[in-house]
């Protein structure tokens, strides 16, 4: 019992030891769209939008996802843990929409897949992926 309790505190501390914030930014855009009657694929324009990925202090490998200049995260996410090793790449959100974020590239990928499937026609609801580069920082 001793040994596992000392073996769980160790792999807690290690986890928050690896843990890393990030700054990432907005670099290419693309989707579908419905114009002129029918969805095409478009490329839609960057704004260069930014995102701040920090870890939990109070919950180890759980990080939150906020877009600078916004009060609220876009999405809370952990990273796994395989072979007492952090994983590279963490998944976020939730069905139809979220983020890839990869820690060893410094690489993410931002996907919203509703708009098509419903044949949303309105051209307000439109399915896209986003990719951009990140930075490691310390706060």
């Amino acid at each position: 019992m001793r040994r596992a309790v000392v073996t769980a505190v160790l792999a807690g501390m290690a986890s928050i030891a690896h843990a890393e914030t990030m700054i990432c930014v907005e670099e290419v855009s693309g989707g579908l769209k419905f114009i002129d009657g029918a969805w095409q694929a478009t490329k839609f324009k960057v704004t260069g939008t930014q995102y701040v990925i920090s870890p939990n202090p109070d919950v180890p490998n759980q990080y939150a996802v906020k877009e600078i200049g916004k009060a609220y995260s876009s999405f809370r996410c952990e990273r796994k843990v395989f072979d007492g090793e952090l994983s590279d790449q963490m998944v976020c959100g939730g069905m139809g929409y979220g983020m890839i974020v990869n820690f060893k590239m410094l690489r993410y990928t931002q996907l919203y897949t509703f708009g098509y499937i419903e044949d949303d026609r309105s051209g307000e609801n439109t399915p896209y992926v986003t990719g951009g580069k990140c930075s490691t920082i310390n706060p």
